[in-house]
């Protein structure tokens, strides 16, 4: 990428959930959100986001870092910016990695450099590639290491049970079921993110850019989530205690043997 396309990535990386509310898309349409009304139900979250940057960008000459360039360029930046921030919405996953994995992931052994030089360098391609990679950034938890890792889903889990409690207060549909603080596994919880969403996409990545410290944490980590599992570690209170104890001290990841086991 050119230094260009690097600073877009970083812009949008860093503006692609300013002003959340703690509640899915899906929550906000059924509870008749301003958010929803104004986006008409459609990539509420993420169109939201998005506007967000550039309202508070364009809004303020003290930090607005597109001041200064030309307006075809700018048009471009937008453009990127905009792109990269909705392939977050989660419903296009499978469209979003099902592209990535035909194009970079499925190549014929016989192709050689120069043909792979050309299918990077094309515009549609670069495309692929920053909304893989800031896909992969933006549900990247299991790949840190562990005590990170448990840190974020503790809170998340703990967004998602204040989401359905007030469902069921409010009368609403209830989006996410399984995340009921009475009955939810948090170690089942984030197993079936893993191989849902997680793990198909980060082999995608490490097949392409060879990322293996990701992939090693990532298949530690399963295993730590079953073993708690397993020995009945499971609500939000028992995720808490384990890191007041045995979760504090940095744990390093081995080396695996080969990369795309």
């Amino acid at each position: 990428m050119e230094p260009l396309d690097e600073a877009m990535c970083l812009l949008a990386a860093a503006a692609h959930d300013v002003d959340h509310p703690g509640k899915s898309s899906a929550f906000l349409a059924n509870s008749d959100s301003p958010l929803a009304i104004l986006y008409n139900d459609l990539t509420i979250l993420e169109n939201h986001h998005v506007a967000c940057m550039f309202k508070l960008s364009l809004g303020d000459e003290r930090v607005n870092v597109f001041r200064n360039l030309d307006r075809d360029t700018y048009k471009i930046v937008r453009h990127t910016i905009i792109d990269m921030i909705l392939a977050t919405e989660m419903t296009k996953h499978f469209e979003h990695l099902t592209k990535f994995v035909n194009v970079f992931c499925d190549k014929p052994d016989e192709e050689n450099d120069t043909g792979d030089f050309i299918t990077l360098s094309l515009p549609e391609n670069i495309t692929l590639i920053k909304r893989m990679l800031i896909k992969c950034a933006d549900v990247s938890n299991p790949t840190r290491p562990f005590r990170l890792y448990v840190e974020w889903a503790r809170r998340i889990a703990e967004e998602y049970f204040q989401q359905t409690d007030e469902e069921k207060i409010s009368g609403l549909p209830v989006v996410m079921p399984m995340f009921d603080r009475n009955t939810c596994s948090v170690p089942k919880s984030q197993i079936g993110f893993v191989d849902y969403i997680v793990n198909d996409m980060f082999e995608a990545w490490n097949a392409f850019i060879e990322m293996p410290d990701l992939i090693t944490y990532l298949r530690q980590n399963y295993i730590r989530w079953k073993e708690f599992d397993e020995q009945g570690h499971r609500t939000l209170v028992d995720i808490r205690l384990l890191q007041s104890s045995v979760l504090l001290a940095p744990i390093l990841p081995s080396k695996p043997k080969t990369l795309h086991s």
